[in-house]
């Protein structure tokens, strides 16, 4: 990142490496039921929390804007994505 001297905000919430550990104990039932969950997503357990967590957290409208922006700016389509001043009701 050009300049920024504090680390805590060199990252956008969802951008950037996940260096950062987050650990629950569970019930073996409950932990076998999130293993075959993901497995049926085709995910990884990891993923799968981080993906709970950020919905909680911030919302799920603000978490598929930011993978739609993301997903939309690898396929060139940036400019093509409606917005949502451009949606009418």
């Amino acid at each position: 990142m050009m300049g920024n001297s504090n680390p805590n905000f060199a990252r956008t919430a969802f951008g950037g490496k996940r260096s950062a550990k987050i650990e629950a104990r569970v019930h073996d039932e409950t932990k076998f039921e999130l293993a075959r969950k993901c497995h049926t997503l085709g995910i990884s357990e990891s993923e799968y929390l981080a993906h709970l967590v950020e919905v909680s957290l911030y919302g799920a409208e603000h978490v598929l804007r930011m993978h739609q922006a993301r997903i939309s700016g690898v396929c060139g389509l940036s400019g093509l994505m409606p917005t949502e001043s451009s949606v009418q009701p």
